[in-house]
Parts: C-alpha cells; sequence; structure tokens
C-alpha cells in the first residue's frame, strides 16, 4: 500500500449559495443513517433513502421524522427521497452511501446484482467487519460486487449521531485511494458544524474504525467492574498501542496514529455516554450474560461482532493482541470477566 500522503488534510469550508448535484443514495434507516441524512439533506439536490422498515419510510414522507431513531431531528421530504426499494433508490445514485451495521450487510446487499453496484462510486460508513467472508467493508464490496478501489471510500472519526443532531462541532475523515474522490465526499459531508479531513489510508482507517469498537467494548467492562478513570486512562493508551501494532501488521504504512480517525474515534467511543460498545461492555462487567445484554441494548453493538471477525483473521497473521483475545474469550468462550480483566490489567497493561 502507498504511504499516506495527505492524511488529516483538512478542506477548507467554501460558502454554498447553491446545494452540490451529486447524486447521493444512502442505505440504512438507523441513528448513523439519520444523522447522515441530516448533514446531506443540506447539501445536495439529488439525495434518495433506502430504508428496510415501512414505518420509517412513512415517517419522514409523512411528519418529516424517522420515527425509530433520531425521532427529534427533522427530515424535510422535499428534500430525500424515501423508499423501500433498494434497487430502485441504488439506481438513481452515482454515490452510494452505505450505513447498514455489517453484521446484516451482506443480507441487506443480496438482492442487488454485482453489475448495480460495479459501476457506482461506494462510501462506506459501516464500522465493523462483515462476518460471512470476514472481511472490512471496502475488500467486501471489491470481491464481491467488483468495485474497483478507486471507486471506494469510507467516512468516519470521532462522531456520535446523537451529537450530529444537535448540530455540535464535529470532525470526520473521508479515506480513499483516489483524492477526487474522497474531496468529493469531503464537500458532501461540509456544513458550518461539521469538518472533513481527507485520507488515502482507507484500509488503515476501516481497520482502526473495527479495533476501536473492540475497545471500547473493553472500556465498558472495566467501567462495570468498577474501575476507574485512572486505570482506564492507562487501559487506552495500550489499547492505542495494540491498534498500531496490528494495523501496521495488516496494512503496512506510514500513518499517524494521533490522528482523529484514530485516536480520536477511540476516544469518544470508549468514554462516551453515547457509545453503544462502552454500553453493553458495561452490563457485561456487571454480570449480565452476552444474551441478555443484546436483548437488553435496542441498538447493535458492532464490537461484539468486531471481536469474533478479528480473532478469526489474527488466525492467519499470529500477532499478539493481548487485549483484543481477552475480550473474544470474555465474549464467545464464557471466561469470567473479572478474573480474565484483572489479569490483562496486571500483566499486559
Amino acid at each position: 500500500m502507498n504511504p499516506v500522503q495527505y492524511s488529516e488534510e483538512f478542506i477548507p469550508l467554501r460558502q454554498r449559495k447553491t446545494r452540490s448535484r451529486y447524486r447521493v443514495a444512502v442505505i440504512g434507516g438507523g441513528s448513523w443513517a439519520t444523522a447522515i441524512i441530516k448533514i446531506l439533506s443540506v447539501n445536495l439536490e439529488h439525495l434518495h433513502w433506502w430504508v428496510r422498515e415501512q414505518d420509517i419510510a412513512e415517517g419522514v414522507n409523512q411528519y418529516g421524522h424517522n420515527p425509530r431513531y433520531l425521532s427529534s431531528v427533522f427530515i424535510n421530504p422535499k428534500d430525500v427521497k424515501v423508499s423501500n426499494d433498494l434497487r430502485k433508490t441504488v439506481a438513481k445514485a452515482d454515490y452510494v452511501i452505505i450505513v447498514t451495521p455489517s453484521a446484516f450487510l451482506h443480507d441487506t446487499l443480496a438482492p442487488l446484482k454485482k453489475s448495480k453496484l460495479s459501476r457506482k462510486k461506494i462510501i462506506t460508513a459501516v464500522k465493523g467487519i462483515v462476518p460471512e467472508t470476514m472481511q472490512v467493508i471496502t475488500d467486501y464490496l471489491k470481491s464481491e460486487f467488483n468495485v474497483p478501489s478507486e471507486n471506494l471510500a469510507i467516512i468516519s472519526g470521532p462522531s456520535h449521531a446523537e451529537e450530529i443532531a444537535q448540530e455540535k462541532f464535529t470532525f470526520l475523515t473521508a479515506a480513499s485511494e483516489n483524492r477526487e474522490l474522497a474531496e468529493a465526499v469531503a464537500r458532501m459531508f461540509m456544513t458550518r458544524y461539521v469538518r472533513v479531513s481527507v485520507s488515502n489510508d482507507i484500509l488503515g482507517a476501516e481497520m482502526a474504525i473495527v479495533l476501536k469498537n473492540i475497545y471500547a467494548l473493553g472500556a465498558g467492562i472495566y467501567s462495570g467492574l468498577g474501575y476507574g478513570d485512572n486505570f482506564l486512562a492507562a487501559y487506552i493508551a495500550n489499547c492505542v498501542k495494540e491498534m498500531k501494532y496490528f494495523v501496521d501488521k495488516l496494512y503496512p504504512s506510514q500513518r499517524n496514529m494521533d490522528d482523529s480517525v484514530y485516536l480520536g474515534d477511540l476516544l469518544v467511543t470508549a468514554y462516551s455516554i453515547y457509545s453503544r460498545n462502552r454500553l453493553f461492555g458495561n452490563m457485561i462487567g456487571h454480570g449480565l450474560s452476552v444474551k441478555i445484554a443484546q436483548l437488553e441494548m435496542k441498538m447493535i453493538a458492532e464490537g461484539y461482532y468486531s471481536c469474533k471477525c478479528v480473532h478469526e483473521i489474527n488466525k492467519r497473521y499470529q500477532a499478539s493482541i493481548p487485549i483484543v483475545e481477552t475480550i473474544y474469550g470474555i465474549l464467545y468462550e464464557g471466561n469470567n470477566a473479572a478474573s480474565e480483566m484483572k489479569r490483562i490489567a496486571e500483566y499486559y497493561i
């Protein structure tokens, strides 16, 4: 992979007199998809939104709100065309933004023929790994839909949907091997409360996204077990080291792990009250079983699925990632959370 040549280079915000004419489709109806629609509806003339649930389509079309997620956000039905027909939604766009949880991505895209995505510009906002193939999303799109690397980008960064809904100042990163595409994505997402940098470290950033959810889950377990902020700071510092080691082993390149798309995203996911992964881990730390914690969660905790995927991927690399492997043992092998997290705290952190 080429060295990162323009990581964290911010695109300047320009005064926008008219909305851009990019033809964009968003796939997914959850909180993050709703937040993305809120951003894009300000910037784009042609915005299409596919949602699985009929009540979401009706809620937006009739009342201007997603009834299930971020229901306080107003979405002008005149600014976005909402549909339950995936094929028609994708056909109307040149750019497709995927915001479906990784655990459901394979089934969501199954109705589409390979040719329907192979010529599109695909931007993934998914924060996980496809469990059916054990691939990060961009690799999955390459192999399953023949999407060329130059047509792929990701949008990520320390960003909770709830704060986007409140228009709190946020920094994102658009990453692609194709700089022109990265800059186009940055322009789509730029608003008065969102700033976007560009990077070509798409694979490194994507794997960092996967890992940060696992580490945030671990932070939640420690919190549930009663560990304080003093220890959590040391834990996260070691997570950064492990993340850098694993990402560099999989995708050797020149990258600065202090950039917001790596470190910033890890920090907000590990500490924020909005973090689903931290909440899920907190339940485990308080003694709930994995099944009960899943039932209590109203949204997907990507770290749960990602942990198994990274464990399987690492069978090929045999990298030393004790934090990830310890969390995997708790979630999938029934290991005792208190003793295992104490062990790793004493011997690895």
